[in-house]
């Protein structure tokens, strides 16, 4: 393990010895230390998989009655081979698998095919498992971003998975491989977030979904997250019990070492698998365009391995895997899951439709559902950035109130050492994370303004980093 204090955030990433796994693997953030308090606002959920690390995950209130989706992440690297039948009734509904990648240790941009993508996306697409894939960035620039980007779309195309094929995004995998010998060693946060945007919106052109994927360190220190648009899906890792990214992502990577049935590493045995939450709103905003779903929510294990439903556009029927496709949650054994059905193109969004999974079907022939709660408006288009965040003036005398963790410091600057815990005022080490040898400010923490210079604030004990570039700490 390999701590990150730049003095405004508290962090840590995962590293590993081997260069390779650096170029093949999801990297993720990790932050250690937490106040028990910090969980109050949070509900419990597990993983369905073993050998996760934790037995049980911590999710942010935010996600309160969202759906839970269980899923995989994998390549060449992570699995050597893959039976997403067994997969699948151990409880795997999703997998994002790697289509390309880029090299890490060449001056110039190297793309390459993933050799095992389309096994693995035929054995789960013949298996309900929904899709998605990924692309290893190394990315330096905006041309580079587009080119890898333009280089995942044409191996698509070549093997016949358009947009409506897969049920997830397109994903930039952007982070850091090979140490001080990678191809994007130094590089800046406009220059990442520039490559980002190029990417997805090339993405976007060719009709697919844009994602990014980063670590909690990638995250809050290279991308400038208000710079991407609405419909850009962000897909976070943190392997721990918790995601403490103040990012709004929709997919949580939680492990690395997680063991599923059917599914073998790189070495040929069972475990070492990467492992995702994906968050489901289940009140999904409504349409104008989709006004009538059909289709029986009582089904055999048999149909409710692929579940059928007609969408209608006032009395004009739509065509699935032109206008929707359908995928299952929870739909590989008796009990109660779901369908996921996702519009494309001009229809967006999704719906999430109750099902119940009985030994055999006892349901009407044509259960007629209301579709309040469906499909969305088209998306925003690629090239409308979400709006900066307001600026915040910070004056002395006022009232302020901590954003992320942040380290306490003896003055204005990273270059000033860190405050200990036991040097704080009783009253601020009730704002800080307990067990921590230094002050570390919790999140929701309200402190006073004691002076500013530059981004930093004096407050009672110290200094703390306000804001950088268009990330701000405190508000």
């Amino acid at each position: 393990m390999k701590k990150l204090n730049t003095g405004k955030k508290v962090k840590r990433v995962i590293s590993t010895a081997i260069a390779a796994a650096l170029m093949f693997s999801l990297v993720a953030g990790l932050m250690p230390v937490i106040d028990p308090a910090y969980a109050a606002s949070e509900f419990k959920y597990a993983s369905p998989f073993k050998k996760t690390g934790y037995s049980t995950y911590y999710h942010k209130a935010a996600y309160s009655g969202d759906l839970i989706v269980n899923g995989v992440d994998i390549s060449d690297w992570q699995s050597k081979k893959c039976r997403f039948d067994d997969a699948k009734a151990d409880g795997v509904d999703f997998s994002i698998m790697r289509v390309t990648w880029s090299s890490y240790g060449t001056k110039k941009l190297k793309l390459h095919n993933d050799d095992k993508f389309s096994a693995q996306y035929t054995n789960a697409k013949a298996n309900g498992v929904m899709c998605g894939v990924y692309v290893f960035s190394q990315a330096k620039n905006a041309t580079e971003g587009a080119k890898e980007a333009a280089y995942a779309i044409k191996r698509l195309k070549e093997l016949g998975i358009g947009p409506e094929d897969l049920a997830l995004p397109v994903y930039m995998d952007y982070e850091f491989a090979g140490g001080i010998l990678g191809r994007m060693h130094g590089i800046k946060k406009t220059a990442a977030t520039n490559a980002a945007v190029a990417f997805c919106n090339t993405i976007k052109a060719a009709g697919y979904t844009p994602g990014i994927y980063a670590n909690t360190t990638f995250f809050g220190s290279y991308l400038a997250t208000s710079q991407f648009a609405p419909d850009v899906d962000l897909w976070c890792a943190q392997y721990y019990k918790r995601n403490q990214s103040g990012v709004n992502y929709s997919k949580w990577q939680y492990s690395s070492s997680a063991k599923i049935d059917g599914m073998l590493s790189y070495t040929g045995l069972q475990g070492k698998i990467d492992v995702n939450f994906w968050y489901l709103n289940k009140n999904n905003a409504s349409s104008s365009t989709v006004t009538k779903i059909c289709g029986k929510t009582t089904l055999s294990v048999a149909d409710a391995k692929a579940p059928k439903f007609k969408l209608y556009n006032g009395k004009t029927l739509l065509k699935e895997g032109t206008d929707y496709l359908v995928g299952g949650i929870r739909n590989n054994a008796a009990g109660n899951g779901y369908a996921y059905i996702k519009g494309i193109g001009k229809y967006g969004g999704y719906a999430l439709v109750p099902i119940t999974v009985a030994s055999k079907t006892t349901g009407s022939a044509d259960t007629k559902l209301t579709c309040a709660n469906y499909l969305t408006k088209a998306s925003t288009a690629m090239s409308t950035p979400l709006p900066a965040a307001p600026a915040v003036k910070y004056q002395k005398g006022k009232k302020y109130v901590v954003q992320e963790y942040l380290n306490v410091r003896k003055g204005p600057g990273t270059k000033y050492g860190k405050v200990r815990r036991s040097k704080l005022s009783k009253a601020m080490k009730k704002r800080a994370v307990s067990g921590n040898i230094y002050a570390v400010l919790k999140p929701g923490s309200k402190i006073k303004c004691r002076g500013v210079k530059g981004n930093w604030m004096k407050i009672k004990g110290g200094w703390i980093c306000c804001k950088s570039g268009d990330d701000v700490y405190v508000k």
